[in-house]
């Protein structure tokens, strides 16, 4: 049986290409976080995305991974929304009890991303001659004027 040299045991240990994407792909999908999936993976943030050009099959994998944290993000937006989260009351520096608080900015974000048609902010601007009919081509009307500087009048030039 062959001994194996520390820098043998070194490449045993380290992690393969696939095994760093995985490992990525993996935490990106927690936080949405290029720069922290890189490091958790043990590679540098030009490595993955030299990754996500170079191989389709990553970038696509790399697309569902966000679209996770997302929906993951999503998922609080609506509980906090709906829920409220529990913040502390004090009284004279004593904890003595709790008010559930809601995110108004939470829900109104939520109703506009999934119900657009109606609390979309609405804003329409009509540009129309009378009657409603086409504005007619616009003409530029460029007056200049020239103050007279007295060289045309047929004066007699001093001496």
């Amino acid at each position: 049986m062959a001994t194996r040299t520390p820098r043998t045991r070194q490449r045993a240990r380290e992690l393969t290409v696939e095994e760093r994407k995985d490992r990525f792909l993996e935490e990106l999908a927690k936080r949405a976080n290029v720069s922290a999936a890189a490091k958790k993976a043990g590679v540098g943030r030009s490595t993955v995305y030299d990754w996500y050009r170079a191989d389709e099959d990553f970038a696509k994998r790399w697309d569902e991974a966000v679209d996770v944290a997302v929906d993951s993000l999503e998922k609080e937006a609506w509980r906090r929304a709906r829920d409220g989260v529990l913040k502390p009351v004090y009284q004279k520096g004593e904890k003595v009890g709790t008010v559930r608080e809601f995110s108004d900015q939470l829900m109104i974000t939520l109703l506009k991303a999934h119900r657009p048609d109606r609390y979309r902010d609405r804003q329409q601007l009509e540009h129309t001659g009378p009657g409603g009919q086409p504005l007619p081509p616009a003409v530029a009307q460029v007056n200049v004027y020239i103050p007279d500087n007295g060289r045309d009048r047929n004066e007699p030039e001093a001496s």
